[in-house]
This record gives structure tokens, sequence and C-alpha cells, in this order.
């Protein structure tokens, strides 16, 4: 990521931006019917794999708080499944695809929880070449046979066409998109340091996260081994 000022700078900017439409959004404002993740979502019955992996950059990763405290964690509480964190400090999309095989599609992935872009935009990656990449990871993974969750690191007003490149990634290669999750959340109340998710922050993203998949769990055909931990945990 770049300098620490740039990084207040764009923080800042951004607050004043939620703070004159915080009154125009409900912070769990995510709604999916089962008929749109039935008919949208590929691999959705398919079943093949055994993890679900949450991929991702430092954010995934837990930076300034730690991976027991971040996100994927959590959320890992909250839905009663086991995830395997695979986030890393500094990934851009590109760095991400390398090392796809090996973290995540090695892992035998079942679901996996896509969260990049923050740092393509600090480093001023061209957006085309971003969604190039992220169609790639994508792509790749659904030919493993993976379930793909698409996590909106909208970063609005900036580059308010993130958010519909998140959009067409996941309409053209029918992932599972879940937006907004960062949404309101470099307000200093949730923040780490400049960028990061304090451990309310990483909360918050996990809950919007946990309603966001609801809908395509309720759904999709779970592998043998998560399904029989569901019903172990029923029982």
């Amino acid at each position: 990521m770049k300098t620490n000022f740039q990084a207040w700078f764009i923080s800042l900017c951004f607050g004043s931006f939620l703070a004159l439409t915080s009154c125009q959004h409900h912070i769990n404002n995510i709604n999916f019917t089962d008929a749109e993740v039935e008919q949208d979502v590929n691999n959705l019955r398919r079943g093949a794999g055994s993890q679900i992996i949450a991929f991702g950059d430092s954010i995934t990763a837990g930076a300034g708080v730690g991976a027991k405290a971040a996100y994927p964690s959590v959320l890992s509480s909250t839905l009663g499944l086991p995830i395997l964190n695979t986030g890393r400090g500094g990934d851009t999309t590109a760095t991400a695809l390398a090392r796809l095989q090996q973290d995540v599609i090695s892992q035998d992935p079942w679901l996996v929880i896509v969260g990049l872009g923050g740092n393509d935009f600090l480093e001023e990656v061209p957006l085309a070449q971003t969604e190039r990449n992220l169609r790639q990871i994508v792509s790749l993974l659904q030919k493993e046979g993976a379930i793909v969750a698409l996590l909106g690191m909208n970063v609005e007003p900036f580059n308010g066409n993130y958010e519909k490149m998140y959009e067409r990634v996941a309409n053209d290669t029918k992932a599972y998109l879940i937006p907004e999750v960062l949404e309101g959340l470099n307000d200093p109340r949730y923040l780490y340091d400049e960028i990061h998710p304090n451990k309310q922050g990483h909360e918050t993203m996990a809950k919007r996260t946990a309603q966001g998949l609801k809908p395509l769990l309720d759904e999709a055909t779970l592998p043998t081994n998560l399904s029989e931990l569901q019903q172990s945990r029923a029982d």
C-alpha cells in the first residue's frame, strides 16, 4: 500500500462523504432471494471440494488485530463451520492470482470468499487490469468446482467504477456477490489504523458476510464433511 499520508487522505475524504450520506444507507442492507441464488451461482449444487476458504489481502489476514479476531474467524464462529484463512498482507489481484494454486486450489476448496481490490486502488492499478485478474481468479476456482463468493470491497467515492466492476465480474462468471462489506468502516470507531478494521470493524464485516451468505448456504449442496458437521452440531 502507498504512504500513510495517502491512506489518511483517503480515510478523511471517505469519512466526510459517508457522513453526508449515512442517512441513505442501512448498515446491513443485503438481500438475495432463493430464486436468484439457485439460478445464478456457478457450482451451487456440485458439492465439490471440502473447505471454505477466505482469500484476500491484509484485511482478510487480520492486520493489526491478528487472525483470531479477523472476520474469517468471527464468520466461522457465526456460521458454525470451519474457514481456512489464506489472506496475505499487500496482495493485489495480480499477486493473489500468482499464489492461487498453491494457497487455495491445493486446499480442496468448496466455497471461496474472495476479498480483493483495495491494494489495486491504492497502487493505481488500471481498473481493466484489476478486472481481468479478478475474473481469472474466479474462473480458475470455478473450474475446480468451487463456489465463489465475491466481496464488494468498494472504494467509493474515489472510483465508483469499482462497484460496477464487482457487479460485472459476478454477473458474467455467476459468482455470488456480497456488496458493500466495508461501507462505513473507515470511521475511527471501526479502525485499527488509517486503513485496516479493528476488532469491532471485523465483527461488522463478519456479520454482513454471514447475512449475505445465508441464502447461498441454504440452497447449496454442502460437501459431506461439512454436512455431517452441521448435522452433528444440530443433534
